[in-house]
């Protein structure tokens, strides 16, 4: 197990009426927190957002992560995401096009059952390597302004490590200090990719080979961003890319004082293509 890093199930919320979600076990940051020091996004500036409410069986506790749109029919997630103390969910919803997540009239906004989860085959959950998974939307959603996919890596792309690039992370992680809900608004930030050296300083070089780091030094992913994107402006075909995917964050409950640690979508371009049938370019 990864020293400080113990968290590793998704945010377990209780959904209070008009005001958000419970965080689990008192387990919120003791700083500033959410994607810490980040704004607000703009509506529709993230099209490509999921939300994921899981649980196990009908009755259990409800989980958020994030994810992105892959296709109209498949999102990527964190492989973390879909366990709940260890036992795989059963019971998946997501929720494209939306800013405020508790907002059920928002314009563009849909809620659609997961019918299919598939979990990295080599995922694993002691160390977090290969933490990625596909979740397979029960309908196929209509793209607009509002839904729509993120861009892979490109092949001739693929190999690069991005070091030094701005990376935008989003999510709707929990908010400030002292607050024990996920925030009601989409928030994100602008980060540094680091070296997987740099990153290793901070976690006594026990991260996993698939992962990468972006760092800001007063802003880090938090507690239900898990799963969420990373992406970097493409200057070439002036569109997002996803390059990471957020995994674990600290104990504390946000990595505000510490690189953000993602999975490198790069590596498993060969994996999505083959489950989702989107083609890599």
């Amino acid at each position: 197990m990864l020293a400080r890093l113990v968290y590793l199930w998704p945010l377990l919320v209780l959904v209070a009426s008009g005001s958000g979600n419970n965080c689990e076990g008192g387990g919120c940051s003791r700083r500033s927190s959410r994607i810490v020091g980040g704004e607000r996004s703009e509506p529709n500036g993230r099209p490509f957002q999921v939300a994921l409410y899981s649980r196990v069986g009908t009755t259990g506790e409800l989980g958020f992560c994030g994810g992105a749109l892959l296709s109209p029919e498949w999102v990527v997630t964190a492989a973390h995401c879909l366990f709940h103390d260890e036992v795989e969910v059963d019971h998946v919803q997501a929720i494209l096009g939306a800013h405020s997540l508790y907002d059920r009239y928002e314009n563009g906004r849909r809620v659609v059952n997961v019918n299919e989860l598939v979990i990295h085959p080599e995922f694993e959950p002691t160390n977090f390597a290969n933490d990625i998974a596909l979740v397979k939307l029960a309908n196929a959603v209509q793209l607009t302004d509002m839904v729509n996919t993120i861009q892979l890596p490109y092949r001739n792309i693929s190999a690069f490590n991005f070091a030094g690039m701005g990376g935008t992370v989003s999510g709707w992680g929990i908010a400030a200090e002292g607050v024990t809900f996920i925030s009601p608004t989409l928030r994100q930030k602008l980060m540094t990719v680091i070296t997987d050296a740099m990153c290793n300083v901070y976690y006594f070089d026990q991260l996993p080979q698939d992962s990468m780091c972006a760092f800001h030094g007063a802003a880090g992913t938090c507690k239900g961003d898990n799963g969420g994107p990373l992406t970097i402006f493409y200057n070439l075909t002036e569109e997002d890319i996803l390059v990471g995917v957020a995994s674990f964050v600290s104990a504390d409950g946000c990595n505000d004082d510490r690189p953000s640690v993602f999975t490198r979508v790069s590596r498993y371009l060969d994996w999505i293509s083959e489950v989702t049938g989107v083609e890599i370019l």
